[in-house]
């Protein structure tokens, strides 16, 4: 049974490294992670590793990502709407939205891989680090400091890309 499960274990690995490949850990662009607390989540831009800066739609990635990340940082919901789908709009209306960001710095954000998906669609290997009231932060974490390494959904809509919705299974966190 033991060896069952360590195979099992083992075969999930493989399959999640040939799904999204392997991180490229150097940057395309400088991303150093903030040590110290008081430096934390670190600079809200936006970078590429060079295995992501080589898609073809890095770019268009990249700047999403930005808007993004900017409307939570900001707490611009308007803003927000634009990134995501009419979907992921109606998951977190504008009251649960500000509610949920009302405290919420992120930073130190690094797009690690760029895949396809199905039906032309991207997703997006990320890591950022997020600060926030510890109120704010998952109920299964209450911390003031997070660590995330997620794979966001992109979709193309209206001519351009936005977040679609993800899988609850799509985001791992650990306290800073």
């Amino acid at each position: 049974m033991v060896v069952l499960v360590l195979i099992t274990a083992v075969a999930g690995g493989v399959a999640i490294r040939l799904r999204y490949g392997q991180p490229t850990d150097a940057p395309a662009q400088p991303a150093p992670t903030p040590t110290r607390a008081q430096e934390q989540p670190g600079s809200s831009r936006v970078v590429l590793s060079e295995g992501a800066a080589e898609h073809p739609d890095h770019g268009a990635v990249r700047i999403l990502l930005q808007t993004y990340f900017d409307s939570v940082n900001v707490t611009r919901y308007d803003r927000w709407k634009t990134t995501v789908v009419p979907a992921k709009q109606r998951q977190q209306p504008k009251d649960q939205w500000l509610e949920n960001y009302q405290s919420t710095s992120d930073g130190s954000i690094r797009i690690h891989r760029i895949t396809g998906g199905p039906d032309d669609s991207l997703r997006v290997l990320l890591s950022f680090t997020s600060v926030q009231d510890p109120s704010d932060a998952p109920s299964t974490m209450r911390v003031g400091c997070l660590r995330w390494r997620t794979v966001y959904p992109i979709v193309r809509y209206s001519g351009g890309l936005r977040l679609g919705v993800g899988h609850p299974g799509n985001a791992l966190f650990r306290p800073c």
